[in-house]
């Protein structure tokens, strides 16, 4: 910044910024109210704040999530509790309804909270339905009558090809639509064992019926997408080599 130097109107002798006369001729020098040109701030400008905006993290969401499937699930069930109290004074046909949002929660709980504790996720999956199926046998008439038979029979072949396809799906390497064909065929063969041991069971001897028809669409579909997967994947190598 440049200061404004002062002279005397009468003998041009430069006089100090603050002098009011001359010293030269003592005449009285006019003051100027000019500011100057330019302006230099003497601090500078603080620097803005950015303010991160902090997410939730993956594990944080599971749990948001399992805390909204648990109210969600908690409400018509204590509505159905209330209104069967009212009605019948005691716990008759609620007991259903409650049985199955229960074994809901626990099967939604399971890979919400231990998504990566495979043992846990297992149990979660395979024991609460086996629970379910004798709950709603001892309902009935207070006895267990046809679990034994059939309900314990269907959870052992659902945890035995559950988890040979959750085995499956975590050894193969190159993971893609070959994990819905693993499904698919899982499924097919989970019908077969429910309709084998249900016919078993009805009729008092072996055999199957809709099953069948279930376990060759699976097979079809299943078939057809592992096909596409290594289709694809053998022309992502092809292409790969090509381009070395």
């Amino acid at each position: 910044m440049t200061e404004n130097k002062a002279f005397c109107s009468r003998c041009g002798v430069e006089v100090e910024p603050h002098k009011t006369k001359c010293p030269l001729c003592g005449t009285s020098i006019q003051q100027t109210d000019e500011e100057p040109t330019d302006y230099v701030k003497k601090y500078p400008d603080e620097p803005a704040v950015k303010t991160e905006k902090i997410g939730r993290t993956t594990k944080q969401k599971r749990i948001f999530a399992w805390e909204v499937v648990s109210v969600t699930l908690l409400i018509p069930l204590l509505i159905t509790l209330f209104i069967d109290l009212i009605v019948t004074k005691t716990v008759t046909w609620s007991l259903y309804p409650i049985s199955s949002l229960i074994l809901a929660w626990f099967v939604i709980s399971a890979p919400l909270l231990f998504p990566n504790i495979l043992p846990l996720l297992y149990i979660g999956e395979t024991l609460p339905p086996a629970i379910f199926l004798l709950v709603i046998d001892k309902i009935e008439d207070g006895q267990i009558n046809w679990f034994l038979q059939v309900g314990l029979p269907i959870e052992a072949v659902v945890a035995v090809i559950a988890a040979l396809v959750i085995i499956g799906s975590i050894k193969i390497k190159n993971k893609g639509l070959n994990i819905a064909a693993f499904i698919l065929f899982g499924t097919g063969l989970i019908c077969l064992g429910i309709d084998f041991i249900v016919t078993s069971y009805i009729r008092g001897s072996f055999g199957v019926s809709w099953s069948l028809y279930v376990l060759a669409s699976t097979i079809v579909i299943g078939g057809f997408l592992l096909y596409i997967h290594y289709r694809l994947m053998k022309n992502t190598k092809l292409q790969r080599k090509l381009q070395i």
